[in-house]
C-alpha cells in the first residue's frame, strides 16, 4: 500500500502485513511497533530527501512550500524520536529544589488551617 505520494516504490520492496479475520489486536500492535517506527522513519527520510534540494536552493530558487513540507517532516521525526520530551533521568533544574510532594503537603496544611479558622 502506497501511503505517501512522494515515495518511489519498487515492487520488490512491498511491506506485507498479515491480518487475521479478527483484525489487528493490541498484542500485534505492540509487537509491530518497532518495525512500523522504522518504516515511518524510512518514509519520512525519503520525503525529506525530496524536499531538501528545494529548501537548500540546489533545485533552483528556494520554495517556501517545500520548506513547509520539510518542517512537517522534521517535526514528525522529532516527535517519533521523542525529542520534545525531557530526557529520562535528567537532573532537576536548580530552580526546582523542593520536592513537589512537600509543596502539596504544605498547601494542604495551609488550606486546613484556613478552613478551621486558625
Amino acid at each position: 500500500m502506497l501511503i505517501c505520494i512522494f515515495a518511489q516504490r519498487h515492487t520488490e520492496r512491498v511491506t506485507s502485513l498479515e491480518l487475521s479475520g479478527r483484525g489487528i489486536g493490541d498484542e500485534q500492535i505492540h509487537e509491530s511497533a518497532p518495525l512500523v517506527r522504522a518504516l515511518v522513519v524510512q518514509r519520512l527520510e525519503q520525503i525529506w530527501s525530496i524536499c531538501e534540494p528545494h529548501v537548500t536552493g540546489e533545485a533552483g530558487k528556494p520554495d517556501p512550500r517545500w520548506a513547509e513540507a520539510g518542517i512537517r517532516v522534521l517535526d514528525r521525526l522529532a516527535r517519533l524520536y521523542r525529542l520534545d520530551l525531557p530526557a529520562p533521568g535528567a537532573e532537576q533544574s536548580d530552580g526546582d529544589l523542593v520536592p513537589k510532594s512537600e509543596l502539596v503537603l504544605a498547601g494542604l496544611k495551609e488550606l486546613e488551617a484556613r478552613l478551621r479558622g486558625d
